[in-house]
């Protein structure tokens, strides 16, 4: 499910259960589940049909981790840690600049294969963990 398709890439989370390719299950019941997987992507695999639409849903913002990020502003290593919309940005707490990641984009094809590897059709790449939710929340920080 998309949840925020502002100026940059798509915000995406993904739900644990796989449904059939010819199934019709109620949105309701697809966004109840389970967060799985959350990541910043590009609509090339929805554009070119790989993943087709099946309805759409307000969502449950409350539900979704939207992380912190590190950036540099001015010079190199003057960090700030600046809020997911980018509205907000202060200077890091002790630890923080370790916990939190860059902005990033991660490539449709490689949420492809993380969502293949969380329903069993391929092995889990270690290098995916930061696109599990309980990572994304992790980096969920006050700014």
């Amino acid at each position: 499910m998309a949840v925020d398709s502002g100026p940059g890439p798509l915000y995406v989370v993904v739900f644990r259960r796989a449904w059939a390719l010819d199934a019709k299950p109620d949105m309701t019941d697809i966004v109840a589940d389970e967060i799985a997987l959350v990541a910043p992507t590009m609509d090339a695999l929805i554009w070119h049909g790989r993943w087709p639409l099946v309805g759409n849903l307000a969502p449950e913002l409350d539900r979704v981790p939207f992380p912190a990020y590190r950036i540099t502003v001015g010079a190199a290593d003057r960090w700030f840690v600046e809020t997911f919309d980018h509205a907000r940005r202060r200077l890091p707490n002790p630890g923080e600049l370790e916990k939190l990641t860059n902005p990033t984009s991660f490539a449709p094809i490689r949420l492809q294969k993380a969502i293949r590897a969380i329903n069993g059709l391929e092995p889990w790449d270690p290098t995916w963990d930061e696109l599990t939710y309980a990572s994304v929340l992790a980096r969920c920080i006050v700014v």
